[in-house]
């Protein structure tokens, strides 16, 4: 991809409302959950249209910033045949079809992963490290992606500890939903299963946090695999939740455009 032939602008309204309804068709809910809670802010909005840009010349692609790699910003150039040539495949890397529209920023987002990992690869966790993939930006954890995506640590309760249920921080969930609840809305938040013998919730996925009602005492999360949205009661979000992730109210935009 010869970047000099391209001139690159924001992804517009549009695209970022597309964004928020794609589907997860890879195993990487930490990225899909985290980009449509992106999606639900004004400045989570703005954040993706600072850090995703698409071509306006030559033979079009995205250039994706990170703010905070390794302590860098580092920029990534997407092409569209790089775009085009990602496909779900089976471990035999036999392509596997589905019917579910694919969204090309999602897509640009997730092989941008793949080049920084192949440059970087301790920004994959090492627990995750163990899970059998095709893709290297297949299975992370949301505070990775989050933290080099917006360049700001994201308030995390009980991600990578081996606890597997919420149980031993519910007084800071609790807490922390009374909070979101009068945010209106305004914040960034993905909440992770563990592995569990309890039916209900697929084990070691992510959810994108849409609302909480203190009142009524339940949490809307939203299944970016399935597209659809549950609703949990706090008590059983606490015992079928492992962590949470995210921002509340944060301005990411950057300060020096």
């Amino acid at each position: 991809m010869n970047i000099l032939m391209h001139k690159f602008i924001p992804i517009n309204d549009k695209e970022i409302s597309a964004l928020q309804n794609a589907r997860q068709i890879f195993c990487d809910c930490y990225l899909t959950s985290s980009l449509n809670a992106f999606c639900r802010t004004q400045n989570g909005r703005k954040l993706l249209q600072q850090n995703i840009q698409k071509s306006v010349s030559g033979s079009g692609g995205f250039k994706i910033h990170f703010p905070d790699v390794k302590s860098k910003p580092e920029d990534v150039f997407v092409s569209e045949k790089e775009i085009k040539n990602l496909q779900l495949t089976d471990l035999l890397l036999n392509p596997v079809e589905h019917e579910y529209e694919e969204n090309p920023i999602q897509k640009a987002v997730e092989i941008s992963m793949n080049k920084l990992l192949d440059k970087h690869p301790s920004l994959k966790s090492f627990i995750c490290m163990y899970a059998t993939c095709v893709e290297d930006f297949e299975y992370n954890f949301p505070s990775v992606f989050m933290k080099i995506f917006t360049g700001h640590n994201p308030i995390t309760i009980n991600e990578k500890t081996i606890r597997m249920t919420l149980k031993s921080k519910k007084e800071r969930v609790l807490e922390l939903f009374n909070e979101l609840d009068k945010k209106n809305g305004d914040f960034n938040f993905v909440a992770g299963t563990g592995f569990s013998f309890r039916k209900g919730f697929d084990d070691w996925h992510c959810f994108t946090v849409e609302s909480v009602n203190a009142n009524a005492n339940t949490v809307n999360l939203r299944n970016s695999r399935t597209c659809n949205t549950v609703t949990v009661d706090f008590d059983t979000f606490i015992k079928k939740f492992k962590y949470l992730v995210g921002y509340i109210s944060k301005d990411f935009t950057r300060k020096d455009i």
